[in-house]
């Protein structure tokens, strides 16, 4: 068995276990500029950072959403596991994190390094499924009180080492151990159990140095490199052990161990070997691990080393904020992005179709089939001329022929607004179902949108199964009762499934203002224009109205529409009509109030169907359009205080 020191070509690197490191190489590492720092503002521009952090919107999961959310949360240990308790407790013991591959013997140093068993080993991998906190006991009371790791649950261990639970942490104090040092053995960073890895990079991150340890048979594995990267990253103070290296091969392993570390930027100057050899009563022999207990006494020992182990760790972990945070903050700000890009492309949705909608009530587009075919049967019976004479209502006419004439012409009046009726319905609800359809294929186009389409079609498949259980245990009627009718939203590619009937309505209501509009509009006018039937007129309009030239100039598409409106004067003839009764610019005007209303009517029904996407986006969530410019404020704070 060879010692622990190296020689030869080996010396002068740093002191891989030379018992006499101190003049084998200087502590540069220490001997950076500091500077002092105010405690009581860094702390409160921390709590401010964290305030901002734990506020941000996490919504909607667009790419890097999961890594996002990963993000957030470590930042928070950190800040709480870590920095915050260490600017409140800078005199609290150094706490240094024995971290390292499977097997490398990390039990069996920290138990040699107190002076007992408080760490279980064994050769069961892994070993330790709780981690172990060794301090002297006069320290016990930094880590008993919840000051680091505030939210980890602990426990003092009494007698012999023993296998804790996931998630404890279990304390030992031991007179072997010196004041102002606590050791802490970690779950391995390349064990199975996922809860073990977690815990390994969560103690990492409440450390103030960080000694890793690997074995000759497990120092290229992935995850020592990934875990040393993280702690190149992080601008840690490390040291790094090299455990179970066989005599024979020394040279070569620890040469190849130091290329390895140098060619991925691993700055630690302080590295220790500990070659194969046997284990007296679960320890080490005093010679293979005092070299490091030295480097730990030192360290808490000399007032330059503590100060420069936490002006290191505490800047490094500093330092990489100044990246995480504003990668937080562009993520808030795509969040913001999304989601007004979603509500505008529903917007503009429905916004396009009250547009169609005015472009399809003119030019004639609904006097055709059922609709024209009603006019004329209307215009030709003589109905018209009768109503525009006053004389619809036949109230004098006593005899069964011209009852029956009266009748079939309120008949015909009647499905003349019945066919006017059904075509403005349809043509509001294929608009509709139109621009529904719009916004589903946009959103779905997108990531973000297309998750928040999918949660709220679950939801509603949900509730309409629920309905279905509902009425099959209690009835129709009882459901009904109960207030559970038509599914609120249905799917999101077509218009509500009440739209139909609140756009009938709605419809209806609108046809009985204009009635009454126009009859107060006739009665104002002289002579004979005054008897006119309201109804007459009103209905009338309704067909002037649909017959109006459109805006953008001329008046029906060319082709057959035209042709037709030529023959049969169904645009003209009305609004001429109109015109002799009430005068060309009353009755532009009656037209005008008809139309408008009518539009605003059809805009309120459609403001209803956009609600329905609005209501996804807000149930995914609030979000604050400036969430991201405080966590720039913030960060900006930070780094000012420091």
């Amino acid at each position: 068995m060879s010692e622990p020191s190296l020689s030869g070509r080996d010396a002068p690197r740093s002191a891989w276990g030379a018992p006499d490191e101190e003049t084998a190489a200087p502590d540069s590492q220490w001997q950076r500029p500091r500077a002092r720092v105010d405690g009581r503002l860094l702390e409160a521009t921390l709590l401010n950072l964290r305030k901002r952090i734990a506020a941000i919107p996490l919504v909607f999961d667009i790419p890097g959403a999961e890594e996002v959310t990963a993000e957030r949360t470590q930042l928070l240990s950190q800040i709480d596991d870590y920095l915050l308790p260490r600017v409140r407790q800078s005199a609290a013991p150094l706490l240094v994190a024995l971290v390292g591959s499977t097997g490398a013997g990390k039990s069996t140093l920290v138990n040699s390094i107190v002076g007992t068993q408080v760490s279980q080993t064994g050769v069961r991998r892994p070993t330790t499924n709780s981690p172990v906190l060794a301090c002297h006991p006069d320290d016990i009371h930094w880590f008993a009180e919840n000051m680091f790791l505030p939210t980890l649950p602990r426990v003092r261990q009494e007698g012999l080492a023993r296998p804790g639970r996931d998630g404890l942490l279990v304390l030992a104090a031991n007179e072997g151990m010196t004041r102002g040092i606590a050791l802490l053995d970690t779950p391995d960073i390349d064990s199975v159990v996922r809860a073990h890895y977690d815990f390994a990079y969560q103690f990492l991150d409440a450390s103030d140095l960080w000694l890793f340890m690997t074995s000759a048979t497990r120092y290229a594995d992935a995850p020592v490199w990934e875990l040393l990267q993280h702690a190149r990253e992080r601008g840690a103070s490390l040291g790094v052990v090299l455990s179970r290296v066989p005599p024979s091969h020394r040279t070569e392993l620890v040469d190849h161990f130091n290329a390895m570390l140098d060619a991925n930027g691993v700055q630690a100057e302080h590295r220790f070997v500990i070659p194969e050899t046997g284990i007296v009563d679960g320890f080490l022999p005093d010679e293979i691990f005092q070299p490091i207990r030295d480097w730990l006494d030192d360290t808490a020992k000399r007032a330059d080393r503590r100060v420069a182990v936490l002006s290191q760790t505490m800047a490094g972990m500093l330092d990489t904020f100044k990246v995480r945070v504003p990668r937080l903050a562009a993520h808030v700000d795509a969040q913001v992005v999304l989601r007004t890009r979603l509500r505008k492309e529903a917007e503009t949705a429905y916004s396009t179709a009250l547009g169609e909608f005015d472009e399809g009530t003119r030019d004639g587009r609904l006097l055709a089939g059922e609709v024209l075919a009603r006019w004329q049967d209307y215009a030709a019976s003589g109905d018209l001329g009768a109503g525009l004479r006053g004389k619809r209502a036949g109230s004098g006419m006593k005899r069964g022929g011209k009852r029956a004439r009266t009748e079939a012409g309120a008949s015909r009046h009647t499905a003349l607004e019945t066919a006017l009726r059904s075509a403005l319905q349809a043509l509001v609800v294929s608009i509709g179902d139109r621009a529904a359809e719009q916004v589903a294929r946009v959103w779905r186009d997108n990531p973000g949108g297309a998750a928040l389409l999918a949660a709220a079609d679950a939801s509603r498949i949900r509730g309409e199964r629920a309905k279905r259980e509902f009425e099959s245990a209690f009835g129709h009627a009882v459901a009904e009762e109960a207030g559970a009718d038509l599914p609120k939203h249905g799917a999101f590619d077509r218009s509500a499934p009440d739209l139909p009937l609140r756009l009938s309505r709605a419809i209806s209501t609108w046809q009985d203002q204009l009635t009454r509009f126009t009859q107060s509009e006739v009665a104002r006018r002289p002579g004979a224009a005054a008897g006119r039937d309201a109804a007459t007129v009103s209905v009338l309009t309704l067909v002037a109205m649909l017959g109006e030239p459109s805006q953008a100039g001329g008046t029906a598409p060319a082709g057959q529409d035209a042709a037709r409106e030529d023959k049969d004067g169904v645009g003209t003839v009305p609004r001429e009509v109109l015109a002799s009764i009430m005068g060309d610019r009353a009755s532009l005007e009656l037209i005008t109030k008809a139309r408008q209303d009518l539009w605003q009517r059809v805009g309120l029904l459609f403001d209803e169907e956009l609600l329905r996407y609005s209501e996804v986006l807000d149930e995914a969530g609030p979000i604050d359009p400036i969430a991201a410019v405080r966590l720039y404020q913030a960060e900006y704070s930070l780094e000012a205080a420091r």
